[in-house]
């Protein structure tokens, strides 16, 4: 990849920011001078097609939030389409080849490529979702009279239900808390192991 510099204050306007203004720039060796505000993400410091999708991909699963597995199943579900559609780019590029370089190195890191995101696609297939997470129903204890006269009932038995009402409350809160930590823990090992499998088509 290319080295990026930053610029805390411009000696002039450029295409991202006025004179005095910080900004980021890296240059290719085939192509003009690039400029960015913000740091360039990999898939800006690449000409590579290939590895710019890749990355690409990368930043995205960075960058999208799952609050539940819907959210989930809509990413893998978009990132597993981008990659056969990546896949199916690579094979039709080792296709159009001449047959007799459909063997050379080219060709042949053409054909490692299309392996590695085929193996990438199995990894994301085998990841698992998140356990049903089991909820606890709250018992609530039944209000007992004994010691408390007979003008005290009412007013005991009332009290009993706010405290049995408050404490289902607290209990109801904490199996939402415990659900969300436990999806929150497995979100976090998914989207890891989700990274991962696009790693490995890093070829």
């Amino acid at each position: 990849m290319p080295r990026v510099t930053h610029v805390k204050s411009a000696r002039k306007d450029n295409p991202v920011c006025k004179r005095g203004e910080s900004y980021y720039w890296w240059k290719f060796r085939y192509g003009g001078k690039r400029y960015s505000l913000t740091h360039p993400k990999p898939s800006q410091l690449t000409q590579s097609a290939y590895y710019g999708t890749l990355y690409a991909i990368q930043e995205e699963i960075e960058a999208t939030g799952l609050s539940d597995v819907d959210d989930w199943e809509s990413l893998t579900e978009n990132v597993t389409s981008q990659l056969e559609d990546l896949g199916q780019e690579t094979q039709e590029s080792l296709d159009n080849m001449p047959e007799s370089l459909q063997y050379s190195p080219t060709g042949e890191l053409l054909q490692e490529r299309i392996d590695a995101v085929d193996g990438a696609i199995s990894e994301i297939e085998c990841i698992q979702e998140p356990d049903d997470f089991e909820e606890e129903d709250y018992e609530r204890e039944e209000f007992d009279p004994e010691g408390y006269e007979d003008d005290e009932l009412e007013d005991g038995e009332a009290e009993h239900e706010k405290e049995q009402d408050a404490l289902e409350a607290e209990h109801e809160q904490d199996q939402i808390d415990e659900r969300e930590a436990a999806f929150d823990n497995w979100k976090e090992d998914a989207k890891s192991e989700l990274t991962c499998a696009i790693d490995q088509a890093v070829v």
